[in-house]
């Protein structure tokens, strides 16, 4: 992943400081934060999104001057991190980590959340986002992603493909494209990524989706072949990759991780956190930091951070109900 350059980055500091300066000034009359922070995360420690979230947690407890706690939460998909979050007090000093599992998926795939992913939270900066990629054996017959189109064609439900489990972003990455390129596949749940990409090695899955970061090197070491990526269009780190949407039109999966606040947070609040995110993504390394867990920086305010909730949302609930997918 490229950095900005050196007087673009400095302008960016430059500005975002500038911007906290009222609040700078004014720390005596608004004494916040006076006490330590919860930061909340519905997975448990190790993996990216526990590394997002201590990443950010490190950056917040240097701007700020005091403590930041993550607390892991996991289960539910990261919904009861959530969950947990959003029966909190929305007084600035309690915040979480969210993700297109927790807000944009799991509303509709397990029963009785105990949140309104658009109600019941207050959103305050999204920080990043993520593609998936298409990958078949090495020795696959198929060298394009038309090629594989053309076998689900003609032997419907023939192929199979594996996932981290039952509503996991790679499984609906496969169940978005049958539906959008109107072919049948198998889905093959597994407990991880890592046990489908073994198994497609192993011959006994035709495709998997699967990280940039992990995928990248098995590529380059010749033992799998990587067909595709889910973005819109084609991946920075993979320039001669095509996308999904230039053979399937209209398909998209381009996942997000993020920072949400109980409801009911005060403006003043939210501005303060949305504004030291910002300075903590314009960090001189965080970009490299995230690469390294297959992650692109992509800072979003509130309101952008809202949209996208709502409309993956209105991707992904009616995509989910039409496959009658549940979790207990």
């Amino acid at each position: 992943m490229k950095l900005m350059n050196h007087s673009r980055r400095h302008c960016l500091l430059g500005g975002v400081a500038a911007a906290l300066l009222p609040w700078r000034a004014g720390a005596q009359d608004t004494a916040y934060p006076s006490r330590p922070l919860r930061f909340v995360v519905g997975f448990a420690p190790g993996g990216p999104a526990d590394g997002v979230t201590r990443l950010f947690a490190s950056r917040l407890q240097a701007q700020l001057g005091q403590t930041v706690n993550v607390e892991n939460v996991p289960g539910a998909g990261s919904t009861l991190g959530i969950a947990r979050l959003s029966k909190m007090t929305a007084d600035g000093y309690t915040i979480g980590f969210a993700h297109t599992a927790s807000l944009s998926i799991g509303p509709s795939l397990y029963k009785n959340v105990g949140y309104d992913p658009l109600k019941s939270l207050t959103p305050v900066a999204r920080l990043c986002e993520y593609v998936n990629v298409l990958a078949v054996r090495a020795d696959s017959q198929w060298r394009s992603l038309s090629d594989l189109l053309a076998a689900a064609r003609a032997q419907p439900g023939a192929l199979s493909y594996g996932s981290a489990g039952i509503g996991s972003t790679n499984h609906l990455s496969g169940e978005l494209l049958a539906a959008k390129a109107g072919v049948k596949l198998t889905h093959v749940p597994y407990r991880g990524t890592a046990l489908a990409v073994n198994d497609l090695m192993g011959g006994a899955l035709q495709f998997v989706f699967d990280a940039p970061n992990s995928a990248g090197p098995l590529a380059a070491a010749g033992k799998i072949r990587l067909l595709a990526t889910t973005g819109r269009t084609r991946h920075k780190l993979y320039p001669d990759l095509p996308s999904i949407a230039e053979t399937v039109p209209d398909y998209e999966f381009r996942g997000w991780m993020g920072v949400v606040a109980p409801s009911g947070l005060p403006p003043a609040l939210q501005q303060r956190l949305t504004r030291e995110l910002e300075l903590a993504a314009a960090a001189p390394d965080t970009a490299e930091r995230l690469a390294a867990l297959g992650l692109d920086v992509a800072f979003g305010e509130p309101h952008e951070l809202a949209r996208v909730i709502a409309a993956e949302l209105a991707l992904w609930g009616p995509l989910i109900r039409s496959l009658n997918l549940t979790v207990q």
